[in-house]
């Protein structure tokens, strides 16, 4: 799995990432008394702190579309998909394993550097592969915290947002929090507004880094299962081979 891959996941989905914002002066209902930069904050926290969640999307990652769908917690199981015009795959990590799934076209993209790499591709397509411990390749892929570690990076992606409409996401009422940039981005943040403050969406248009990421499933255990092993290669293996 080539490393621009992987750090697409990350980079993509962390780009939408934003904390608290300026004073707007609001108080209305919801979070009646509260900025929106109060209220921001309140989901940042509240979102990072969850002990799982599910996270689903179309981005743009270097210019290029990538869709994701994650479920991950904060022990690391993990269980989704991502695509991009280059292929797609499966991934599942229990324990302390990684297993992937993809199609040729991922794996030629990950093995186009090797000798023998269209072999390969066509070798490893539709096949779980099991990928080495720490291998760099892969580091963050399915870390909740690394995935939203961003939302509380960047300072100055604190100013300037203002409370925007009530409205229903995936069937939950969210207040919208709402950026204009000067460079023609605008972002959107939607916040539930009953029990705790999670952030249900974000919505990001115009820039370069264009998507939205819907969040969901907060608090439900992650069903991260490994694969049968007779349907696995040992990627720690460079001569383990499946028939």
């Amino acid at each position: 799995m080539s490393r621009t891959l992987v750090a697409s996941v990350i980079c993509a989905t962390t780009a939408l990432g934003i904390a608290g914002c300026s004073d707007d002066g609001s108080s209305d209902q919801p979070f009646e008394g509260q900025s929106a930069d109060q209220v921001a904050a309140k989901a940042v926290t509240a979102t990072r702190n969850a002990t799982s969640l599910h996270m689903a999307g179309k981005l743009s990652a270097q210019g290029k579309p990538l869709t994701v769908d994650f479920r991950v917690d904060t022990q690391k199981n993990c269980q989704g998909r991502l695509a991009t015009d280059s292929g797609s795959a499966d991934v599942i990590h229990t324990g302390q394993t990684t297993y992937i799934k993809g199609d040729e076209r991922f794996w030629a993209g990950a093995a186009q550097d090797s000798a023998g790499g269209e072999k390969q591709a066509r070798e490893l397509s539709g096949r779980w592969v099991k990928v080495p411990v720490g291998d760099s390749r892969t580091t963050g892929l399915c870390d909740k915290q690394g995935f939203l570690a961003d939302l509380d990076s960047d300072k100055s992606e604190r100013k300037g947002m203002t409370k925007g409409d009530v409205i229903t996401v995936d069937g939950r009422k969210a207040i919208e929090l709402r950026k204009k940039k000067g460079s023609g981005e605008s972002i959107t943040m939607y916040v539930a507004t009953e029990g705790k403050p999670y952030i249900l969406k974000l919505d990001q248009s115009g820039g370069k880094s264009p998507g939205t990421v819907v969040f969901s499933d907060y608090g439900k255990p992650v069903k991260a299962t490994p694969p049968p092993a007779g349907k696995v290669i040992d990627g720690t293996k460079a001569d383990k081979t499946v028939s």
